[in-house]
């Protein structure tokens, strides 16, 4: 229903002639009145997710509201995280990347800067949010760069993110190597990390936490991009303030189950009082692997 509605249908069957499109919400509704616009959170694909196991199709796509964001589900209506859509495009540019610098949100997995790195790009990690990553790109002349809601940038759009280039994207790369989504998907690595965990903080107290937080793991590599984030031998620690509202929020990784728990953990010693309501949320939501 957003700004893609009744335009993108055209250009993809355009591009891809041999390929059989299907259009749910293909009218332009400012109310979004079947569910909310906003792709990255996987439960507003229910819809989509549905519609493909339906079909029998081989992938859904959804854009968001202002058509700048894109996400994707597989065949069988799993929906893909940032993470699995950014190592999968990475790998749809292969050999292009030798030498380029690519830029990757500082809230992303490690996973997307290892594959980055072992395709022979220069990444590089930036404060989450558009405007940082796109000021990124234009200043490293980057090759490409991807954010966490699901914006993807790109040298040939200037620096820029568009929803439909990428879709065209990752339908060349499903041509080219034959395979269907799920292959693909099931072919990245495991991911353990968590969603931004939010803790209602008072303002005057935010600072207090984010250093106590850095003196604590004093001993650790630090980035400080946006608050502070902990690097650890087996995954990372973020804490930051929030844009929008009196908290703060906390984002892990781990290399495993084990060593996502004993992280989080320790963030929830370094936090003192506040510590138990970040394990209550932590305990409260389950984070396996990425995966069927």
């Amino acid at each position: 229903n957003g700004c893609w509605a009744g335009r993108c249908g055209p250009l993809l069957r355009r591009l891809f002639s041999r390929t059989r499109f299907h259009l749910i919400h293909d009218q332009a509704d400012g109310n979004f009145a079947d569910r909310d616009p906003d792709c990255a959170v996987p439960e507003h694909l229910e819809i989509l997710s549905a519609t493909v196991r339906d079909l029998r199709a081989d992938l859904g796509i959804a854009f968001d509201g202002d058509g700048d964001r894109v996400a994707f589900c597989d065949g069988g209506g799993t929906v893909l995280t940032a993470e699995q859509v950014t190592w999968l495009l990475l790998h749809s540019f292969a050999s292009e990347l030798a030498g380029q610098t690519t830029v990757h949100d500082v809230k992303m997995s490690d996973l997307v800067l290892r594959a980055a790195g072992r395709l022979g790009a220069r990444p590089v990690v930036e404060r989450s949010g558009h405007a940082f990553i796109r000021a990124r790109m234009l200043e490293a002349d980057g090759r490409f760069g991807a954010e966490l809601s699901g914006h993807y940038f790109y040298r040939e759009l200037q620096g820029g993110d568009d929803g439909l280039f990428t879709a065209c994207r990752m339908l060349d790369l499903l041509a080219a190597r034959q395979r269907t989504l799920r292959d693909l998907r099931l072919a990245c690595p495991p991911v353990f990390t968590t969603p931004d965990l939010r803790l209602t903080v008072r303002g005057d107290e935010q600072d207090r936490l984010i250093a106590a937080v850095r003196d604590t793991f004093s001993s650790h590599p630090q980035l400080f991009l946006d608050g502070v984030r902990i690097d650890f031998a087996d995954g990372w620690g973020l804490i930051r303030k929030s844009v929008t509202e009196e908290a703060i929020t906390c984002r892990f990784e781990g290399a495993g189950g084990e060593a996502l728990d004993r992280i989080v953990n320790a963030f929830g010693v370094a936090l003192g009082a506040h510590g138990a309501a970040l394990l209550e949320l932590y305990r409260g939501r389950s984070f396996a692997p990425d995966g069927d």
